[in-house]
């Protein structure tokens, strides 16, 4: 069942990501298809950060290693949608 789980996942969201990269799919489509797939990304990112501040109390080292794995990604984001490959 996990299986087909993650391939069903997997290839909804690369559907997504084609799409929204395809200038034969309308706008009225590409559009919400880019605002998903943004908020998917900056919740994925934040929950990361979220979670290192909360480890902070903890674990010092893994709640600042998670924030800096957090910052990366954000970074990482940014400029993959920046060049816009």
């Amino acid at each position: 069942m996990e299986y087909v789980l993650e391939f069903i996942l997997e290839f909804v969201f690369e559907a997504d990501m084609e799409a929204s990269k395809s200038s034969k799919v309308p706008k009225y489509i590409r559009y919400p298809l880019i605002v998903l797939i943004s908020l998917f990304f900056v919740f994925v990112i934040g929950l990361i950060i979220f979670t290192g501040i909360l480890s902070l109390k903890e674990h010092v080292i893994a709640g600042v290693l998670l924030i800096l794995i957090g910052v990366f990604m954000l970074v990482a984001c940014v400029r993959k949608m920046r060049r816009k490959d």
